[in-house]
């Protein structure tokens, strides 16, 4: 018996060893796993509830800035552990995260004319804005006739009856043929110009010498095309070169007809993030100019992209980009829209305030007036109305075009409030309506 007793142990020695390892090994794999599937909480106080949905009780709250370890994700919800060694269940769309994906893949489109959003699921529930027919929103959760949505920002609610919702990357674009903006049953003849002073060059392109200066309403007749640049007769019988911007076509002695697309996912907007590079723009106490058009814009691209809309920056990071190049993108993409972003300063520190939309040739009024209402709703600064504005990027610019100044910089409030995420989803979403009712017949 004793003889049995001692070889035993040895083996129950191991077998403990084996075990703690196991246990140990667990343990760290927990804790690693948690370590680096960590949350922030960007709302103000979020509920903890006992399940992955909102139709569960909530046991606890999280505030602001509270950084959660995940342990499971189930239907766009994290399972997380919270003081105490309590686990329950979080939204994922109100937490910041780099590591995990659980967005949402349902995009809802509004169905009403003008449709109501509210802060709760409840007719009696304030109003925190409205959304035209047309507008996509990104859907987080439906219940008893409401749908949850993310908005300016913010977790908001509209009613069902006036949202259809579809999987993400399904979305439905309008059938219409869009036009090309050649007729080509009347062949070009004449290219008249537009602009006193506009250059005819030896050979297409910007670097080309300039042989000859045309006045305003000078026509020439067309011989060809050679990218976006037509070769024309001068008058002594030479050929010359006119970039196609700067120029109106002729056939048969009647202008050539201007295509308008039926909807926003069909549109190719050119965003201009004003200054960049060598060029700050105005300052703020922290920040440029150019900083804050570039983040604005590129939120704004985001935002088009996902509706459709081909999208084209005149720059993506901080690069010194010309005025005329600018322009040029904007001709050379046949723009259905181009859009300038600037935020403005004054000579007097706190002189004026707010936001302010400019267009230069006529025919782009309706498009100034469209995106400034919508600014004028939505933005949290007071709003300084439509103005004509002799910008270079407006004058020099064949396609439709405007030029927003967001806020000033050299105001106290203004500058305190332009440069965040927040604010900059105002801006976004309002132009984003707005060019959705723009291309709406």
């Amino acid at each position: 018996m004793e003889k049995t007793l001692r070889f035993k142990r040895p083996k129950k020695r191991i077998l403990f060893i084996i075990l703690f390892l196991f246990i140990a090994l667990t343990a760290y794999a927990t804790v690693a796993l948690a370590n680096s599937n960590t949350v922030k909480v960007n709302a103000r106080a979020v509920n903890v509830r006992t399940g992955p949905g909102l139709s569960y009780s909530i046991m606890s709250q999280v505030v602001e800035g509270e950084q959660l370890n995940v342990l499971e994700e189930e239907n766009e919800w994290y399972k997380v552990r919270i003081s105490g060694d309590h686990v329950g269940w979080i939204a994922s769309w109100l937490v910041d995260n780099t590591e995990i994906s659980a967005a949402t893949n349902q995009i809802g489109t509004i169905t009403g004319k003008k449709v109501n959003v509210r802060s709760e699921n409840s007719t009696s529930s304030s109003i925190i804005g409205s959304v035209e027919k047309g507008t996509q929103l990104t859907v987080l959760f439906q219940q008893g006739g409401w749908t949850q949505v993310q908005y300016l920002n913010q977790v908001a609610w509209v009613s069902s009856d006036y949202i259809k919702v579809t999987a993400q990357g399904k979305k439905e674009k309008a059938a219409t043929t869009v036009a090309t903006e050649k007729n080509a049953a009347a062949p070009i003849q004449t290219i008249t110009i537009r602009s006193s002073g506009t250059n005819i060059r030896q050979k297409p392109s910007l670097e080309g010498e300039v042989i000859q200066k045309a006045d305003k309403g000078e026509s020439f007749s067309y011989l060809g095309t050679e990218g976006d640049w037509y070769k024309i007769k001068l008058s002594n019988g030479s050929k010359g070169y006119v970039a196609n911007w700067v120029v109106d076509l002729s056939a048969n002695k009647k202008a050539a007809p201007t295509a308008r697309v039926n909807s926003l996912s069909e549109a190719t907007i050119v965003i201009d993030a004003g200054h960049g590079g060598k060029d700050p723009g105005a300052s703020a106490p922290n920040f440029y100019e150019k900083e804050a058009t570039l983040k604005t814009a590129r939120a704004l691209a985001d935002r088009l992209r996902s509706a459709g809309s081909n999208v084209i920056l005149t720059r993506s990071d901080d690069t010194f980009i010309s005025l005329n190049d600018r322009v040029y993108k904007a001709h050379q993409a046949k723009a259905d829209v181009f859009i300038s972003l600037h935020y403005d300063s004054t000579e007097k520190r706190n002189e004026i305030s707010g936001t302010t939309s400019y267009y230069y040739h006529e025919k782009d009024t309706e498009l100034a007036k469209t995106v400034n209402r919508y600014l004028k709703q939505n933005v949290p600064l007071s709003n300084n109305g439509v103005r004509k504005g002799n910008y270079f990027v407006l004058r020099e610019n064949s396609r439709p075009a405007i030029l927003l100044e967001l806020g000033y910089l050299n105001n106290d409030t203004d500058s305190q409030v332009v440069n965040s995420k927040n604010y900059r989803s105002h801006v976004v979403e309002s132009v984003y309506q707005a060019l959705n009712q723009y291309f709406t017949p």
